[in-house]
């Protein structure tokens, strides 16, 4: 693919660094405030529902959570019908899928919401294939970002420069540079992103980050949908107790009639990827379910790890200089334990809310001057992901050798709390299907301090059920 024509800067021309979940869902937003977007991957992206090398999670288990999916569907309508006609999984949390938290066996009488099942190839791919067909929309792939383009003392940036990283034949190449224009430049490069370090070349300094891991671990495998497949379950999701016994098991069914396992492990209990070992780790699960339904089941993929799973947060809103036209957003700006399934659906957030902060600066500056709006939105991105940071920093911090925060007297009242709450999601059909809301990103955090959630808390009774799975009932 050749490059796009560069243009004078301000004429209508959003770049977007990055084409994983972050970069292609803020290149649609950036659709209806731009002529021309332009997504720039490094990676040579498939023709269809291939992991690939830039997404080193993405043969790992995902869950697109019931907020991300609302967005994806008002961002591309009719999102959910594609991806369920592709093979996705229909499944009601929790009415189609057993959980077994800290307390017991989630009440599976609550009603909860419906979450589609896919693997993270053909839900990128989805997106990708709906993005192209957009007007005005470029991936160029094969191409990394190199630095930005700020020829006035940094104050604004005027577009990136590239380099070709890969032909057409998926070679390596040494192509010089280009230089591309834009009004725009978006970061959404990851983990990896070199934000940090091109902010500190235009002389606005370093941004502090802050760092809290668990040292949590992936192994995950495809099998076989087996013939005595469970009828009255689609879903399986088994918590670790973060001190007697830190190892988390998932099994959900995606695409092709087969089942996504995923098992996880903190503090030092890290699932092995031999063929004994990946079968210990889930025979150590508190529950032995899983286990027990995959021993029919016939592997269909190798079994892959995967590790960099610490929560991170560059503190870009507390800079105390920012360049015009340039915001950073995705994991680049707060990277969570993907344990939690928060990633996708806060890319989402991202996106909605720069689309909010572009959709308020045309209607006080219709002339299209972007004055003040890297800034603004940099503060409304750092409000809307400091929820899910919270939660994902709180309970990474049940870990006792978890590193980067501490546990101090509040966070240990809330934990208590929480644990009274799950003790009653585990009998009470009403505060299971709020709280089961609260983990979709349905309803705020917030929603579980509500009178009738703290009446129910302190009432909460201790189950002995943990050994036998609810079965579904009618409400």
């Amino acid at each position: 693919m050749t490059p796009p024509s560069t243009t004078v800067a301000g004429t209508g021309h959003a770049v977007v660094v990055g084409g994983s979940m972050a970069g292609l869902l803020v290149a649609r937003a950036l659709t209806g405030h731009f002529d021309r977007v332009t997504v720039v991957e490094r990676d040579l992206l498939p023709g269809g529902a291939e992991p690939r090398k830039g997404v080193p999670q993405g043969r790992q288990i995902h869950a697109l959570l019931a907020r991300g999916l609302q967005g994806l569907e008002t961002m591309f309508p009719g999102f959910g019908r594609e991806l369920e006609a592709a093979g996705a999984v229909p499944m009601r949390f929790p009415g189609d899928v057993l959980i077994l938290g800290r307390a017991g066996w989630v009440d599976r009488r609550a009603p909860g919401w419906v979450a589609l099942s896919a693997t993270r190839p053909l839900i990128e791919a989805t997106v990708l294939r709906r993005l192209r067909a957009l007007s005005g929309v470029t991936v160029l792939d094969g191409y990394e970002a190199t630095g930005l383009r700020a020829p006035d003392g940094g104050r604004h940036v005027h577009g990136v420069t590239l380099r070709r990283v890969h032909g057409s034949d998926g070679a390596h190449s040494a192509e010089a540079s280009l230089v591309v224009d834009a009004a725009l430049v978006v970061d959404a490069s990851g983990r990896g992103s070199r934000a940090p370090a091109w902010l500190a070349e235009l002389g606005h300094g370093s941004p502090d980050a802050t760092t809290v891991d668990a040292g949590m671990a992936y192994a995950g495998r495809l099998y076989r949908m087996p013939d005595d497949a469970p009828t009255d379950w689609k879903g399986l999701m088994i918590f670790g107790d973060p001190v007697a016994n830190p190892r988390t098991g998932y099994l959900f069914p995606v695409e092709g009639g087969r089942l996504m396992v995923g098992l996880m492990g903190a503090a030092g209990h890290h699932p092995p990827t031999d063929e004994e070992g990946f079968t210990a780790f889930m025979r150590g699960l508190r529950h032995p379910l899983l286990a027990d339904t995959l021993a029919s089941a016939d592997p269909v993929s190798d079994i892959r790890s995967h590790r960099g799973t610490s929560n991170r947060r560059w503190h870009l809103h507390r800079m105390k200089s920012w360049p015009e036209r340039f915001v950073v957003l995705g994991d680049a700006a707060c990277a969570f334990d993907p344990v939690y399934g928060q990633g996708m659906t806060s890319a989402v957030i991202a996106a909605e809310a720069l689309d909010q902060c572009l959709r308020i600066q045309r209607r006080s500056r219709p002339d299209g001057n972007l004055a003040g709006v890297a800034r603004r939105f940099q503060r409304l991105l750092a409000r809307r992901t400091g929820e899910p940071w919270r939660f994902a920093t709180s309970e990474d911090l049940r870990y006792p050798t978890t590193t980067g925060g501490r546990r101090g007297l509040m966070m240990r009242a809330q934990h208590r709390y929480l644990g009274r709450l799950e003790a009653a999601t585990t009998y009470d059909p009403a505060v299971a299907d709020v709280y089961i809301r609260a983990l979709g990103m349905l309803e705020r955090p917030t929603v579980l301090l509500r009178p009738r959630m703290v009446a129910a808390a302190v009432r909460a009774r201790r189950t002995t059920a943990e050994s036998t799975p609810p079965a579904r009932m009618p409400a």
